[in-house]
């Protein structure tokens, strides 16, 4: 039996549907795998920038860092030796300051400042116990330390508003594509898809360079033709357009000091990070040697106690022969209880300062550690006060930011007076595109373009009369900054000089009190044996050399840290990758 053709064309029309359900169902279903896909792979793109940013910053540091710090030790200026009648040997002035003619440190010869303890050799540790000397505290605080790593942390966020600052002044690529489907009850479908590429570019002269390609297809699907066989309907075009100012942001200076004030910072930042490195060097160091000063004062103090256990017992047995009084074993008695409360107090100072010194390298409190016992090494120092200053002026770090600032404010003027200016921007635009009938045919070949000058009067510029002032005042009190930071540093060097100074001579007479409280405890000794002298001539003469040996190590750590923080000033101390520096 044969069929109508109304019912022929039902049968095509179902079929049609059936086809386009199939297309449509396909292209759900390829989106819901794209959306449970997404989260799959969201972790690698995580990764992936987390790579970018990392080498994008590393590489900025790297070459910010050599433009900044590179070749620093032949390039700094040495203070010269004071000129005496007795002139210091060259090695003391060597040790010092570090010769002019001494080459830059390598890791191979780069003076440890543990090299004179670790040649004695310290006792062996205890089982479970960290063996802590110089060289391994500075190298723990530098790979752990929490504030070492807090700026170096800020050291890396400077890098990554450098990398900002650059792209944003690099190609600016942006990208659309779209595609839209739409189908409505008893109506054709239709399909629509878009696509755009840019791209800008800032201009040294301040203008903007912007380029864009444009592609678009539409078509409307007819019901009796198969789905693969309709035609789209295209439309392309290619636009260049150029935003130049002729008075007003024209210029590098003007247009581009976002990334010069990036520039800047990242500078800033590296030698900041460098600063701290070489304070946070000496402060381990302080906290390092201020332990072993600790541990000097206990092992007295536990002699002190010793000897005042001594001393009351020989006190007791004398009183037994009626050889003294009873006044002397209440003396040797109160002094016992004196020497051993502050050996109590000595030894839960020392475990206290452990366990700060164990969270200042970010090390578990838990930990047992040990110090060993490494003196401070003594060098003395003799500069020339006017060339010590002379050097601090031209190699110290923070002194060149301060110069800097001083030229970003001149910058700053400089971009505010031109804010000043009117607007006269000149603007161009060419463009070429496939024209309303283009049809299968997609290439641009209808050209259009245009050029334009725009001129806006400075009538109101009451702010940017406001800030210019601003910027000059901003300027002023940078060059009384500077004047005044070359002030303190001259002050400061001085000051340095004369406290070494003092320690040094200090330090002589302490040794020379030492060698006689040594003598008058031998003596005394002597002399209360053959009873000669009183209990408490022999007690005070022992406390009195307790004292000064506790005076002495005191001394000698107060000296260490100064020639430190001298050399620091000067701008000669350089700290090598684990922290130790040179020169010692």
């Amino acid at each position: 039996m044969a069929q109508s053709p109304h019912v022929m064309e039902t049968s095509r029309d179902r079929a049609s549907r059936r086809r386009r359900t199939r297309v449509v169902t396909a292209g759900r279903v390829a989106c819901a795998a794209a959306l449970l896909l997404c989260p799959a792979l969201l972790p690698g793109c995580a990764s992936w920038y987390e790579s970018s940013a990392d080498r994008d910053v590393y590489r900025a540091l790297d070459k910010y860092g050599r433009r900044t710090l590179g070749g620093r030790q032949q390039q700094v200026k040495r203070p010269q030796p004071l000129a005496t009648e007795s002139q210091p040997t060259s090695d003391a002035v060597a040790s010092a300051q570090g010769s002019a003619t001494q080459s830059a440190p390598t890791d191979a010869d780069t003076p440890r400042p543990a090299d004179a303890a670790a040649a004695s050799g310290p006792p062996a540790p205890q089982p479970g116990v960290l063996p802590l000397d110089l060289a391994t505290s500075l190298r723990i605080g530098f790979r752990s330390g929490r504030d070492f790593l807090d700026q170096r942390d800020a050291l890396y966020r400077s890098g990554l508003d450098y990398s900002l600052a650059r792209f944003n002044f690099g190609p600016i690529l942006d990208s659309t594509i779209s595609y839209v489907w739409r189908n409505t009850e008893d109506q054709p479908s239709s399909d629509d898809g878009n696509a755009t590429l840019s791209a800008r570019q800032i201009l040294p002269t301040g203008g903007t360079l912007t380029g864009t390609a444009q592609a678009s297809a539409a078509r409307v699907n007819d019901i009796a033709t198969p789905l693969w066989q309709q035609r789209f309907a295209w439309d392309s075009s290619l636009q260049v357009s150029l935003r130049q100012p002729l008075l007003r942001g024209v210029g590098y200076e003007a247009s581009h000091e976002e990334l010069t004030a990036a520039q800047r910072g990242l500078i800033y930042a590296v030698r900041s990070f460098e600063l701290f490195r070489q304070d946070f060097a000496i402060n381990v160091a302080q906290v390092y040697y201020g332990l072993v000063s600790q541990q000097v004062r206990l092992a007295n103090d536990q002699q002190n106690y010793l000897d005042a256990v001594y001393d009351r017992q020989k006190a007791e047995a004398l009183r037994q022969l009626d050889r003294n009084k009873d006044d002397d074993v209440f003396l040797a008695r109160r002094r016992e209880i004196q020497s051993e409360d502050a050996l109590l107090v000595s030894k839960t100072d020392y475990r206290l300062a452990l366990d700060n010194f164990k969270i200042l390298l970010a090390l578990p409190t838990a930990t047992e550690i040990e110090i060993a016992p490494q003196e401070p090494e003594f060098s003395a120092v003799s500069f020339d006060a006017a060339s010590a200053v002379d050097v601090a002026l031209t190699n110290r770090l923070d002194l060149h930011t301060q110069r800097d600032r001083v030229d970003d404010a001149a910058r700053q003027v400089r971009i505010a007076a031109n804010r000043l200016l009117p607007n006269l921007d000149l603007a161009a635009d060419y463009r070429v595109s496939s024209g309303p009938d283009a049809g299968d045919d997609a290439t641009p070949s209808v050209g259009d373009g245009s050029i334009g000058m725009t001129l806006n009067l400075p009538l109101n510029r009451q702010a940017e009369r406001n800030a210019f002032r601003s910027a000059q005042i901003t300027l002023a009190q940078a060059r009384r900054n500077l004047e005044q930071t070359e002030d303190e540093i001259e002050r400061d060097i001085l000051n340095q000089l004369r406290v070494l100074t003092q320690i040094e001579k200090r330090i002589a007479l302490q040794q020379d009190q030492i060698a006689y409280e040594t003598r008058a405890v031998e003596v005394t000794r002597l002399r209360y044996e053959s009873g000669d002298a009183e209990t408490r001539d022999l007690l005070d003469a022992r406390q009195g050399l307790t004292n000064a040996q506790n005076a002495l190590i005191n001394l000698k750590v107060q000296h260490f840290v100064a020639r430190l923080r001298l050399m620091r000033g000067l701008g000669v101390l350089f700290v090598v990758e684990d922290g130790l520096w040179w020169p010692t």
